[in-house]
């Protein structure tokens, strides 16, 4: 391109392209870069030079925006957290009964397979890096979601009067650690109507077949799936 009598070189157009973007922008295209490259490498294969040759940026600009590679892993994470979170907060933010609410959860956390593919299969290591450094990380962002799981099974049984002496807790968890065999149940495509079941088994099992007293609105659902 010729400017002033100048020839500008393809760095000179590619910094003037870079520069229309803002920097949370700019940011934020990176991060998603960096969520793919780690979904394919692992958390302990995915490298700043990887990340920029597939955004089609310099090594530099990278490194701009996540100045050490602590600082990019914790950026990555730290979005896979935001979305799981973002997710529950949505669903146990409604005003439906508990088995409804958790049965949704379950269902989207599953369906992350297939939506967000990236997120899913990192936040999937995470699970697993228990002598890693970033174990305790993981950790708060589990008993995050626990703590929802926990307050819907405690207000269903507060409003239908069952299981009162259940530690409430340890179905919280049971429901939670669920949901990794559901991922795996999803990556290893096994048929929808297993899922559902296994689901459902789960929900049985933790909420117990307890029914509403009389004259309440709702109903703890008697599940029936077709069996493929």
């Amino acid at each position: 391109m010729i400017r002033d009598g100048s020839i500008a070189g393809p760095g000179a157009i590619e910094r003037r392209r870079a520069s229309r973007l803002e920097k949370s922008e700019r940011r934020a295209i990176l991060l998603q870069t960096a969520l793919a490259v780690f979904a394919r490498r692992g958390i302990g294969g995915a490298h700043h030079a990887e990340i920029a040759l597939k955004a089609k940026v310099s090594v530099p600009t990278v490194f701009f925006y996540f100045p050490t590679r602590n600082a990019l892993v914790d950026a990555v994470l730290e979005e896979v957290a935001r979305f799981f979170i973002e997710m529950a907060e949505r669903i146990y933010a409604e005003r439906r009964p508990a088995p409804e609410i958790i049965l949704k959860h379950m269902r989207a956390f599953a369906d992350a397979v297939d939506t967000h593919p990236n997120h899913t299969r990192v936040m999937l290591e995470w699970s697993m890096a228990l002598r890693h450094e970033v174990w305790p990380a993981f950790l708060q962002f589990q008993e995050r979601v626990i703590a929802m799981l926990a307050q819907t099974i405690r207000r269903w049984r507060m409003e239908t009067g069952n299981d009162l002496d259940r530690e409430t807790e340890d179905d919280a968890r049971v429901i939670a650690s669920a949901g990794y065999v559901l991922v795996q149940m999803k990556v290893a495509k096994l048929p929808d109507s297993r899922i559902e079941r296994f689901m459902q088994t789960v929900l049985r099992d933790s909420l117990g077949d307890g029914q509403a007293p009389a004259g309440a609105q709702f109903r703890l659902p008697t599940f029936k799936v077709a069996i493929g």
